[in-house]
């Protein structure tokens, strides 16, 4: 049973503990986790998460999916009947369908994989829609599309408490306010036009609303430093989409392009300066424990790497052989050493940053 106020309440019934000892494994179980054992706006966020190893610090990022190969059955079903309905009549006809799929795998089951795979294919079938009837490539039209995917989300993690569908919800309601606020600057141009005019601006814009959605994340985990609830989940999913647009908003900014900068002949000078924000996005993830931060910048730093080499001249029979040979064992020794690299770093912090993140593993 992974609820624990219903594992002490039926603990209590049987006489496995008295009443004073539930109220403190409560108020531990609170306490371990950052937040209160019940109450709230977010109630639910404080019953245990689905992860493997919840409550061993570091252990596991990201929420267990799959309970049994009947989630997987299950899961390959939903995807089989949906996307057949969507092909015979249209993504409209998918929302109520997956309404449906929701009362019975999610409310009822609560199974994991499925409900993420509901959640995805909501946010898909709703943009669709939206996109359809408002057609264009504006900025406006981007701003109602968000608009009706914060709605959508909103309501399917009201009835379904869903963490992904509410980590969706606010990257959605952050993705909105991006595009109101081009729309405030270039009325309803098309984006291919506002991105090739004022590369930086967006640049700009994007790394603001980004590091708001990143404080956001913060906050979740900083409420569960243990990572024992389900505000970590919804952490995870934050971390995962703040960390590319934290990465390609800064390259925007830095090299005035679309943040693809290894696609305009770059310089090493240039591939140097992506190395350094690479290795920044790093630290970041090390201290507040989230390997998001190092994924997202692996293609940047690829390429980075082949440009420095193709440059200083090095005489290597197949550069993108050795790019990726390089890039494994970075990440090889990323991975295995990742405790031993926090210890290092988040020792040497400040104690109102240590109070705040993850900590250390030994």
């Amino acid at each position: 049973m992974s609820d624990v106020v219903s594992f002490l309440k039926v603990a209590l019934e049987r006489g496995v503990v008295d009443e004073l000892t539930r109220q403190r494994l409560l108020a531990l179980h609170g306490e371990l986790a950052g937040t209160p054992a019940a109450g709230g706006v977010f109630a639910e966020l404080s019953q245990p998460s689905d992860a493997d190893d919840a409550g061993i610090p570091g252990a596991s990022e990201a929420p267990r999916f799959i309970r049994g190969f009947h989630d997987i059955l299950i899961t390959i079903g939903i995807i089989i009947a949906l996307g057949g309905l969507w092909a015979l009549a249209s993504a409209i006809a998918v929302i109520p369908a997956i309404i449906v799929l929701a009362e019975w795998f999610v409310k009822r089951q609560r199974l994991a994989l499925p409900a993420f795979t509901l959640t995805v294919m909501l946010v898909a079938s709703v943009g669709v829609v939206v996109e359809a009837a408002v057609g264009g490539g504006g900025s406006l039209a981007g701003a109602f599309l968000f608009l009706a995917q914060v709605a959508a989300l909103a309501l399917f993690y009201w009835r379904y408490r869903v963490p992904v569908a509410l980590a969706a919800m606010i990257w959605a309601g952050f993705s909105l306010a991006f595009f109101l606020i081009l729309a405030a600057f270039g009325a309803d141009t098309k984006m291919d036009s506002l991105f090739n005019t004022y590369p930086r601006l967006i640049g700009v814009i994007g790394l603001v609303l980004t590091l708001g959605m990143f404080a956001v994340a913060l906050r979740f985990d900083a409420a569960d430093r243990m990572r024992v609830t389900r505000r970590s989940d919804v952490a995870f999913w934050l971390h995962l989409a703040a960390a590319p647009l934290l990465l390609y908003s800064a390259f925007a900014i830095l090299f005035g392009s679309d943040g693809f900068w290894w696609s305009d002949k770059p310089s090493a000078a240039e591939a140097m300066a992506a190395i350094g924000i690479v290795t920044l996005m790093v630290l970041i993830g090390i201290v507040i424990d989230r390997r998001a931060f190092v994924t997202s910048g692996l293609i940047s730093l690829g390429a980075a790497l082949a440009i420095i080499t193709r440059e200083i001249g090095v005489d290597i029979s197949s550069i993108t052989a050795f790019v990726f040979l390089a890039v494994g064992v970075i990440v090889l020794l990323l991975g295995s050493g990742w405790q031993q690299l926090r210890a290092l770093f988040v020792e040497a912090m400040p104690e109102a940053i240590r109070s705040r993140v993850p900590p250390v593993q030994r």
